[in-house]
């Protein structure tokens, strides 16, 4: 081997062994570039999953607060019916109040009407019998027994309508105070008839607000589950662009120490020949 090939094939050799240190070189930046991305695609997954689970949390709790909304606006139905019923059956007692109250006037008028009439039957008979007696004074005892007798019916009549007067004045007292009793009864139907409306109204406030907090965890839990499959797809790419990297890393030290044992044979030939 002359010296000239004997320079050629060392400037091979070194060439090889520089183009073999540059490819391991590539070789380990690559490897790093690839550990770099399968890292970002654990992260990515991680992210994503964190994202997922929000995203069922939200959403079970979205759906669950929608469903006692649901529930709420059944019991605030139920509760106005029963105020209205109640404020309706306050109305009717009232009316009814009023109608006793009436009554129970028309009967103390009729009391008063049983008061004097009697009062006018007794000084009627009492009117007769002193007539009786004059007749009698005069010789009339005919005149006086007839007379005396009509005292007596009259004053018969008299007690009785008195007695019915009284009877007629206890009946209006006790219709008056249960027209009043009735009246309160109805008032305090009224009262918790408000008051239910009031409770119902409240409970579809508290249904509506439910509601609508349901709703907005639920569209947050859709968007956060969108964005959870966007992670996921991204952590996908990431690790399909990590394994490329990790082959062409392996390609890529692979020729470099295909490289680097040509280099090496090379220079056993040069230095045997020297």
């Amino acid at each position: 081997m002359t010296e000239e090939t004997r320079e050629e094939l060392q400037e091979a050799a070194d060439v090889a062994e520089l183009v073999s240190d540059i490819e391991a070189e590539q070789g380990l930046l690559d490897l790093a570039d690839a550990a770099d991305t399968l890292e970002a695609a654990a992260d990515a997954e991680a992210i994503g999953n964190a994202a997922m689970a929000q995203a069922a949390s939200d959403v079970t709790r979205g759906v669950d607060a929608m469903a006692v909304a649901d529930r709420m606006a059944v019991l605030g139905e139920v509760v106005a019916v029963a105020g209205v019923s109640d404020i309706g059956q306050g109305v009717e007692l009232l009316a009814q109040s009023d109608d006793i109250a009436v009554q129970s006037a028309l009967v103390a008028a009729m009391s008063e009407e049983d008061l004097s009439l009697g009062m006018q039957l007794a000084a009627i008979a009492g009117q007769l019998e002193a007539v009786a007696d004059v007749s009698l004074l005069l010789d009339l005892p005919t005149m006086a027994e007839f007379l005396d007798q009509k005292s007596d019916e009259l004053q018969d009549l008299a007690v009785d309508t008195l007695v019915r007067f009284s009877a007629t004045r206890a009946l209006a007292q006790i219709m008056g105070e249960t027209s009043e009793e009735i009246e309160e009864m109805g008032i305090e139907e009224m009262a918790e008839g408000m008051v239910r409306m009031e409770v119902a109204e409240g409970i579809e406030e508290r249904s509506e607000a439910l509601a609508d907090a349901g709703a907005a965890l639920t569209a947050e839990g859709l968007i956060e589950s969108a964005a959870a499959d966007a992670f996921h797809e991204a952590a996908a790419d990431l690790v399909a662009e990590g394994v490329s990297e990790v082959a062409n890393a392996g390609e890529e030290l692979g020729e470099a120490e295909a490289t680097g044992r040509l280099a090496d044979a090379v220079e056993e030939v040069v230095d045997e020949e020297a």
